[in-house]
C-alpha cells in the first residue's frame, strides 16, 4: 500500500486570497454573457421639424431696419419717421407665430385689440383684398393704448402696472400664405404717424410674395 502525504490546511489569509482570485477569474466570463443596456436614442419629439420658407417683401424707402430679437416671432423691424405734431416713432413689426394655432388671425387681432381700452374691437376698421392668390386681412382701431410694464399676471393676463398713451392708433394685417402660415405686420403708436405709413405699408403688402 501507497502512503500519501497528509493535506496541508490553508491558513486564513491564504484561503482568502485564493477565494478572491477565484472570483477575479470568473468576471470577464460574467461580463462577457451579459448584454450592454442599449444607448438611449433621439425621441420624436427632439427631431427638429423642417424650417417653412418665409414670406418675402419689399421694405419701403425711408423705413429703417432695426435688428429683431434671436429667436421668437418677430422676424423683422422697422422704424418709422414721426410726424410732425408727434412726439415719438413708430415701429412696424413683421411677426411669425407658426403654423399652428398660434398663427390663428383672429386670435392674434384680439390680442392687438384688447392692448386698447374699452371695447374697441366693435369699432375696429376691417378690410380684405388678395395678393398673389394670398388673402390680406386688415384692421385698424384708434384710442387709449395700454403698454405694459411687467409680466402678465393672474386669469386674465394682463400686467399688473401700464402705461397709458392717448391717442394711439393700431394699422396691422395678416397674410395668409396657405403654405407657411400666416405673418403678420403690426404698426402702433402715435395717430398721425401711424397714418403716415398707411400708403407704405399698402405697397409692403402688394409686394409680398412665397
Amino acid at each position: 500500500m501507497i502512503s500519501l502525504p497528509p493535506l496541508r490546511t490553508l491558513s486564513a489569509p491564504l484561503a482568502a486570497a485564493a477565494a478572491a482570485a477565484a472570483l477575479l477569474a470568473l468576471l470577464p466570463a460574467c461580463s462577457r454573457s451579459t448584454p450592454a443596456e442599449p444607448e438611449a436614442g433621439p425621441t420624436a419629439s427632439a427631431a427638429s421639424a423642417p424650417a417653412v420658407p418665409p414670406l418675402q417683401w419689399d421694405v419701403p424707402a425711408g423705413w429703417t431696419v432695426v435688428d429683431a430679437p434671436r429667436g421668437g416671432p418677430q422676424k423683422a423691424s422697422y422704424k418709422v419717421p414721426r410726424a410732425a405734431n408727434d412726439k415719438e416713432d413708430v415701429e412696424v413689426l413683421a411677426l411669425f407665430h407658426g403654423t399652428g394655432s398660434q398663427g390663428d388671425v383672429e386670435k392674434n387681432f384680439k390680442a392687438w385689440l384688447d392692448q386698447f381700452d374699452g371695447d374697441v374691437a366693435s369699432t375696429a376698421r376691417r378690410s380684405t383684398f388678395t395678393v398673389r392668390g394670398m388673402q390680406v386681412d386688415m384692421v385698424e382701431v384708434t384710442g387709449t393704448y395700454k403698454v405694459a410694464l411687467g409680466p402678465p399676471m393672474g386669469p386674465k393676463k394682463k400686467a399688473a402696472v401700464e402705461m397709458v398713451k392717448k391717442g394711439y392708433r393700431l394699422l396691422g394685417a395678416a397674410v395668409r400664405t396657405g403654405d407657411r402660415g400666416n405673418w403678420f405686420f403690426k404698426v402702433t403708436g402715435p395717430d398721425e404717424t401711424v397714418q403716415s405709413t398707411r400708403s407704405a405699408l399698402q405697397a409692403l403688402l402688394e409686394s409680398a410674395r412665397p
